[in-house]
């Protein structure tokens, strides 16, 4: 009977075992690790990316507030274009520490940039936007173009 299983053709490793293979590959320890990093790399870059925007309209206007505390005026930019609405903030810091007892010098620079854009209706003037910053609290005005009421005959 072992001689009927000898002369049989061999089975070749099913997928399912490759499979399995790859996924306890990348389970292992030091792939893990790496991954993980990753993660909390680009998960947490993007996680306080946006910018919490409220937008609404008036009778007059189309409005956007956008909360931004501890930002100072010099650090917000505001871009249009097309039929869009960038707001931008940008913080950068700079470290220099000098321990004179072991004359070591270190110097750390970061920069963090975040953005929003906003689709603005078309009924607006952008170009005459106007906008104002105080106690945090970011507030774009756009005005409405003006309605044209057509009167009907009889």
């Amino acid at each position: 009977m072992k001689d009927e299983q000898d002369k049989l053709p061999q089975k070749r490793p099913s997928q399912n075992n490759l499979m399995t293979s790859i996924d306890a590959f990348f389970r292992s320890s030091p792939i893990k690790g790496m991954l993980q990093q990753m993660d909390d790399i680009f998960g947490n870059t993007f996680a306080d990316a946006t910018l919490p925007v409220e937008t609404r309209e008036t009778s007059g206007e189309f409005i956007v507030s956008c909360k931004l505390p501890g930002v100072k005026k010099e650090q917000i930019s505001i871009e249009t274009f097309d039929r869009y609405l960038t707001i931008s903030v940008k913080n950068e810091e700079q470290l220099e520490t000098i321990d004179t007892t072991s004359q070591f010098v270190s110097n750390s620079y970061s920069m963090k940039e975040s953005k929003r854009t906003i689709p603005v209706p078309a009924y607006v003037k952008l170009h005459a936007l106007q906008a104002n910053y105080r106690d945090g609290l970011l507030q774009i005005r756009i005005p409405k173009k003006n309605i044209k009421q057509i009167n009907i005959g009889d």
